[in-house]
């Protein structure tokens, strides 16, 4: 994770500079091209108020005071007739000079020229002022100016580039520091809670205040945690319970099979025995098949046959079976609806409406069972109301998770594998439905299944 902040840091840094590179340097170059065209334009001015006043009088007077002007300047002035013979000169000519003017062409028109491509290569600036008096072509003032004359504008200039350029690289440099710990330092962190995770050490605490992607991210790992946690919990939870609901049966079956081993056992024992160890058994099978279709339900390989099916049939058949036992308890069983279609699986439905009925068979002591079904505003539906011992409001949000037995109403004298309810919401939701449970402590619980249209 250091690497890539060292990565995120460099490569800011390197756009930062390319990019003020390239700032600094158009800016520095147009800089020093415009001083540099003030002083050359400055220096074809001077040639040009020369030629003027040689214009109004071309006499060996006016060439001596123009040549007596730029005498004490760093400035050179040669005045020249119009075939390029020297006639005045302020300083002493270098030989490059002398070169230059031998090869310069001479303009018969007014056109005054600036020759700066010669500071490059001969060390000096040049311009050309033509003098025409009356329409004719009677000479040249050129103007020389040496490269240091630029040089002398142009290096101050150089140096506070060089000083700004530091700074700002300085400044980059700390912006870049600080913008990439501002990154990485996040990052670093959701390492190295993800390497806690990894070794299971789920108590992670990460910044999740921000508001953007880091801070998003941060908030998924925290919930990851979170879920992890609680689903370690869930699972050592259910492996107790588990474990418990194994242990019961087989703790029941060994014992009687013990005492059926006894001699001298009268054969009513042995009858009744016998009786106990295959009802454990069979509670045993039951909670086997129930745990292996919560598996399939978990693995995603859980799956129902949809066809066309009359729900209300479903219903009335079922109930009916049922009707014996409940009213062998002493309870009332009600039963309406009007006919209603869907597509179901018939044989995964009817275990849930077994399952929701004979909890409120068990949990109900006195009173009435309702059964509802049709169609309202959403779509079919079924309804199982009791009035029955309820759920407590701390236990409602629980009861469809496996082996949920936190009350005494709900403990194994009651009967049943605490898988139920369990079962019956993972085949519901495998038909695109709804199960809502409402209830309250002694006044009755109501399972309602809805389909959306």
């Amino acid at each position: 994770m250091r690497h890539i902040s060292y990565y995120i840091g460099l490569l800011f840094l390197t756009a930062i500079l390319v990019i003020g590179g390239i700032l600094f340097s158009t800016l520095y170059f147009n800089l020093v091209n415009q001083r540099t065209d003030e002083v050359v334009l400055g220096l074809l001015n001077r040639g040009n108020t020369h030629r003027d006043v040689l214009e109004e009088s071309f006499n060996a007077e006016t060439l001596e005071h123009v040549s007596l002007m730029e005498s004490a300047s760093e400035f050179t002035v040669v005045i020249t007739d119009q075939k390029g013979k020297i006639l005045k000169a302020s300083h002493p000519l270098t030989p490059k000079m002398k070169v230059e003017l031998i090869h310069t062409e001479f303009q018969t028109q007014r056109k005054d020229r600036i020759l700066r491509a010669q500071a490059e290569t001969k060390g000096f600036f040049m311009t050309d002022s033509p003098i025409t008096i009356s329409g004719v072509h009677r000479g040249h003032v050129f103007m020389f100016a040496p490269e240091t004359l630029i040089q002398q504008v142009v290096d101050p200039l150089r140096q506070q580039f060089i000083q700004v350029g530091i700074i700002a690289v300085l400044l980059s440099l700390t912006t870049v520091v600080l913008c990439t710990r501002l990154i990485s330092r996040p990052l670093i962190e959701m390492e190295r809670a993800t390497a806690k995770l990894k070794e299971g050490n789920l108590d992670v605490d990460l910044p999740v205040n921000r508001s953007d992607e880091l801070g998003a991210l941060a908030r998924s790992i925290t919930q990851l945690a979170k879920d992890l946690d609680f689903l370690n919990r869930e699972r050592t939870e259910f492996l107790a319970n588990i474990s418990h609901e194994l242990r019961t049966p087989l703790t029941y079956m060994k014992g009687y099979a013990d005492i059926l081993h006894r001699p001298n056992l009268p054969e009513s024992e042995k009858t009744a025995y016998l009786s106990i160890i295959k009802e454990e058994s069979d509670h045993l099978s039951t909670l086997i098949e129930q745990m292996m279709l919560l598996a399939r339900s978990d693995t995603n390989a859980f799956s129902v046959e949809r066809v066309p099916l009359a729900l209300d049939q479903l219903i009335v058949s079922t109930t009916e079976k049922m009707r014996p036992a409940i009213e062998e308890k002493g309870l009332h069983l009600h039963v309406s609806g009007e006919p209603v279609e869907i597509a179901g699986d018939e044989i995964r439905l009817k275990q849930v409406l077994i399952n929701v009925l004979d909890n409120a068979k068990k949990y109900t002591a006195t009173g009435e069972i309702v059964v509802r079904y049709g169609r309202n505003e959403t779509g079919p539906y079924f309804q199982v109301r009791d009035t029955g011992s309820g759920i407590s409001q701390e236990s409602l949000p629980h009861v469809t998770k496996r082996l949920y037995r936190s009350e005494p109403s709900r403990s194994r004298s009651r009967g049943g594998s605490g898988l139920g309810l369990t079962i019956a919401l993972a085949i519901v939701q495998a038909h695109d439905a709804t199960l809502d449970i409402k209830s309250e402590k002694n006044a009755g619980t109501s399972v309602m299944i809805q389909w959306k249209v």
